[in-house]
């Protein structure tokens, strides 16, 4: 049938979706490696005292916005290539539009330096702060697709636990709920609004939390975890 999940490999012409995890892995490390290039070394040239360890401290401390941009983003794509490999552990056939959706993903993924750097640089910033805040939304909307497609197609394989569903889905509303606060509050207050990023790493406790207090299911294809 013209429906049917077309195999991997040589056979379906198509990649197997063990080759286009691979791929992704590759990508997302080296996203991950170009993060830390946005974070400078200070020039002992222009050091009155290049010995002076209080000198040094000055210096660094100036690029203590784009090292807070570095470790946000870190974190954020982090977790992305958590989610993606527990939806790809589930997916188990292959079609065409399952790479186009994992391509999207994966564009989202090497935009990350971009707008971490751009973060970084105009911390004070509104629009460098929303396209950061963008950034996260496409990501989680391509991660999303690929987990529709997946379950549209017949493509995945067994049922979550409705328990790691919970939790999962409360996590993704709690990311949300940052990134669409930060946005808006990057033009009232660009440095609190930086600062609450750091939110996400309280991500996983908020989805347990939520979880227990609201045992109820709740119907959301995927997100970060």
């Amino acid at each position: 049938m013209a429906n049917d999940p077309a195999p991997g490999g040589p056979c379906g012409g198509l990649p197997s979706a063990e080759r286009l995890l691979a791929l992704s892995d590759g990508v997302v490390a080296i996203a991950i490696t170009l993060l830390v290039l946005q974070l400078s070394v200070p020039d002992p040239a222009k050091l009155v005292h290049p010995d002076s360890a209080s000198e040094l401290a000055t210096q660094l401390s100036k690029g203590a916005d784009q090292l807070i941009s570095y470790v946000i983003s870190f974190y954020v794509i982090a977790q992305f290539w958590l989610v993606h490999h527990r939806v790809f552990r589930r997916i188990t056939g292959q079609q065409e539009g399952l790479a186009w959706w994992n391509f999207a993903f994966l564009f989202t993924i090497t935009l990350m330096p971009f707008s971490s750097d751009l973060l970084g640089r105009f911390s004070e910033n509104p629009l460098a702060i929303d396209l950061f805040a963008l950034n996260i939304l496409l990501a989680s909307l391509a991660t999303q697709g690929v987990v529709y497609f997946a379950r549209r197609h017949g493509l995945q394989s067994g049922q979550e636990d409705p328990k790691v569903l919970r939790r999962s889905h409360f996590r993704v509303l709690w990311i949300y709920t940052v990134i669409l606060a930060t946005a808006a509050l990057a033009w009232i207050a660009p440095r609190w609004a930086m600062i609450g990023w750091l939110l996400l790493v309280s991500a996983p406790r908020v989805g347990e939390i939520m979880a227990k207090r609201f045992p109820g299911s709740l119907r959301s294809p995927a997100g970060l975890a």
